[in-house]
């Protein structure tokens, strides 16, 4: 999801391990161990596009990152508290950064889909968690320095034990990409064991009606007093009341496959395979596909508030896969048939470009042969070899821009039902 919803995710995390003995300082730290996944998206600064997508959501998203990385960083920021502080305490530092990057290096290395320029996607990610660490681990120390004599008589511990401070960031860390996993997007839970991305299909990349609650009462929970109950209820109400709206966009998402399920027997679709997915923003308008043979599919939409039980329309799209045919083992081409495994369709654009559209997130429109009509888009030149993936031009993308204005418009009226 994104980033604020993961911030607080793991502030509340945090809080829920560390908050009794660190007060919002746990928030702080859970909070940047809850972002730490998503600094992956810092490796466009350093590599080519495609490398970028594939890393995305891959190592620094999986349960070996976490498992991995979880001790080093608890252990690197029980070192920075250490009171009274040891002449090898800067030494233990430095050498956790340096670990942690060679961590990110060697797990980068191994992922299943090669990408370019690992030492500095490694170093640059490293650099700004080094630093936002760095920035919150002096203000984490000047505040133990000035409450010391207050810690000793209240009996709280300023320097947490080591296990509790690797718990915090395994925690952290970890919920990040099982959060994720609940997204259309996905995420590579398994890297870099697998490159399967787990995508439950559950709820959008960005959902108002989890972030807001949890964020609200994690607010009231900062501004209560450090290990007093009203605290530990509101953290953990907000934890709680998060998890239940997963459950319940879990209960619409089995809800809504068996009313695409309805719809395509209906419609005497024979579909290999159907998908099932939110909207933008919402839980409410649902998008649903069926795929019949190797590269044609049928795309609808459904409210939760229709009248009728049924994905009306379901617009044809014609996925064209033979005008890439030639071209398998290109580089950049394979990494976006797996990037959208192989839900997508291309169209032609002109001047030996073709469109790849990623079908996985809907349309736009009504009209499956404009291009401006998807969400999700590359435009590939095949006038050289290997295929080149291009940059938009400015007029398709002013144009998607206008597109965009009014499909918000029309998604609001859409998800309150016909």
């Amino acid at each position: 999801m994104d980033s604020l919803t993961q911030v607080i995710l793991g502030a509340a995390v945090g809080e829920a391990v560390l908050g009794r003995k660190l007060g919002n300082r746990a928030m702080l730290w859970g909070g940047i161990a809850g972002t730490l996944p998503d600094l992956d998206v810092l490796s466009g600064l350093v590599t080519d596009p495609m490398s970028a997508l594939a890393y995305h959501r891959a190592f620094t998203h999986s349960l070996p990152f976490a498992i991995l990385a979880g001790p080093l960083i608890g252990w690197t920021v029980h070192r920075l508290h250490a009171d009274p502080p040891d002449k090898r305490r800067w030494i233990h530092i430095l050498g956790g950064v340096l670990a942690f990057w060679v961590l990110l290096t060697v797990g980068s290395y191994a992922m299943p889909i090669p990408v370019y320029g690992v030492p500095g996607i490694a170093a640059i990610v490293t650099a700004v968690f080094a630093g936002m660490c760095a920035i919150v681990g002096w203000w984490s120390l000047r505040v133990q320095r000035s409450r010391g004599r207050i810690h000793v008589k209240s009996g709280i511990h300023v320097n947490p034990k080591r296990r509790q401070w690797i718990l915090l960031f395994f925690l952290a860390i970890v919920t990040h990409p099982l959060l994720d996993c609940f997204t259309a997007y996905g995420t590579q839970f398994f890297e870099p064991f697998a490159a399967t991305r787990l995508a439950w299909n559950t709820v959008s990349v960005v959902d108002p009606l989890y972030t807001l609650p949890f964020l609200l009462l994690l607010i009231l929970a900062a501004r209560s007093g450090r290990g007093t109950q009203e605290r530990r209820k509101l953290n953990t109400a907000g934890l709680v009341v998060s998890s239940a709206y997963l459950l319940l966009t879990t209960v619409n998402h089995f809800n809504v496959r068996s009313v695409l399920g309805d719809t395509i027997a209906a419609k005497d679709i024979v579909a290999q395979r159907t998908l099932q997915g939110p909207t933008l923003g919402n839980n409410l308008l649902w998008t649903g596909l069926a795929q019949t043979g190797s590269d044609t599919f049928y795309v609808g939409e459904y409210s939760l508030l229709d009248e009728r039980r049924t994905f009306e329309p379901m617009l044809r799209i014609d996925g064209r896969h033979d005008l890439l045919a030639p071209y398998h083992g290109d580089r950049e081409l394979d990494i976006l048939r797996w990037f959208s495994n192989g839900i997508y369709s291309v169209t032609p654009v002109g001047g030996g470009r073709v469109q790849l559209n990623d079908l996985r997130y809907g349309l736009l429109g009504d009209d499956p042969d404009d291009p401006t009509s998807y969400l999700f888009n590359w435009q590939i030149d095949t006038t050289v070899h290997p295929v080149r993936v291009m940059p938009e031009s400015e007029e398709a993308q002013a144009e998607r821009g206008e597109r965009m204005g009014a499909f918000f418009g029309e998604l609001w009226d859409r998800m309150l039902g016909e």
